[in-house]
């Protein structure tokens, strides 16, 4: 099962980093974590030559204690913590780093592209080169959620097959167990398979049978991936779907009301190679509920063994 210890939180003041601020004080109380709340803000002249600075700096230090104060609950370690720099997502990956967090949590904007999730255009140097997972709280969320403590009691996880995809399959799993929840592993055929097949001759293809032993071979495919001592803990069910890979996950989520999204991504340019290619885009803008992002090489230490 995986372990969270060490939770950051990236905040900018914002409804929605608010949103994901309150989010992930559940989350760290639910998992007994230590929550990190960090700011970076632009760079500014010394204090002690620029009084205006001085009192920018008070007024953002003020905030931030004024947004950990607004949820903080008594069986959570918060901490707070100011930084300036002109590159915001160099600093968090550096203090994700130091502190060895375990996940970082954010918030979306709701724009459209991953380009404007969390912290404006924050996100997108972010995710070139962030090494560890990623919830990501999105505009959308059915905010009554946040009225509740953390529940998973139905996710799903996206499955191609890939590196990445069988990584947040791992996660997806352990959070499944913990949970006693439903996980839906679901595959989507974006390219009709038919479509693969060599050309006969005649320029006849039996197009239905093709399609049913892709579905059912992936089907095959997605069984043979869960362990039997997952069915002990969780309730595991596998689908496999043709059409618009960010449409029909959101929909499969909507219609299940999943409590979570799962997504892998390879450790290379993440929002050019997210699992399903650039869908993950769709999802986190279209999502309403927490999408998970978890990267290929995701560090062995955070699992621990099944007792």
């Amino acid at each position: 099962m995986i372990e969270i210890n060490r939770i950051l939180c990236p905040i900018d003041f914002s409804e929605y980093s608010d949103h994901a601020l309150r989010y992930a004080i559940k989350l760290a109380s639910w998992y007994r974590a230590r929550l990190h709340v960090l700011h970076v803000m632009p760079p500014m002249p010394p204090s002690s030559t620029s009084e205006l600075a001085a009192a920018g700096r008070r007024l953002v230090g003020r905030n931030l204690e004024s947004a950990l104060e607004r949820w903080r609950t008594p069986d959570v370690d918060v901490t707070g913590e100011l930084l300036e720099s002109a590159d915001p997502a160099a600093r968090i990956i550096e203090r994700a780093e130091a502190l060895d967090a375990d996940l970082i949590v954010t918030g979306s904007h709701g724009r459209k592209g991953l380009h404007r999730v969390m912290l404006g255009s924050v996100v997108e140097p972010l995710l070139h080169r962030v090494r560890r997972p990623m919830l990501i709280v999105p505009a959308g969320l059915d905010l009554t959620r946040l009225e509740l403590p953390v529940s998973f009691a139905h996710i799903v996880c996206a499955v191609d097959f890939a590196a990445a995809s069988l990584e947040a399959l791992g996660f997806a799993l352990s959070i499944a167990e913990e949970s006693d929840a439903r996980l839906t592993l679901l595959n989507v055929i974006d390219i009709p398979p038919e479509l693969k097949v060599p050309q006969r001759p005649d320029g006849d293809l039996d197009v239905d049978r093709i399609r049913a032993e892709a579905e059912a071979d992936r089907l095959t495919r997605l069984r043979a991936l869960v362990p039997d001592h997952a069915r002990e803990y969780c309730s595991v069910e596998t689908a496999v779907v043709e059409g618009g890979v960010s449409r029909q996950l959101l929909r499969t989520a909507d219609e299940t009301h999943a409590d979570l999204i799962v997504i892998g991504v390879h450790g290379r340019h993440l929002v050019d190679v997210a699992v399903f290619g650039s869908n993950a885009k769709g999802v986190v803008t279209g999502a309403h509920c927490p999408v998970l992002i978890v990267p290929a090489a995701l560090r062995r230490n955070q699992w621990r063994a099944i007792s």
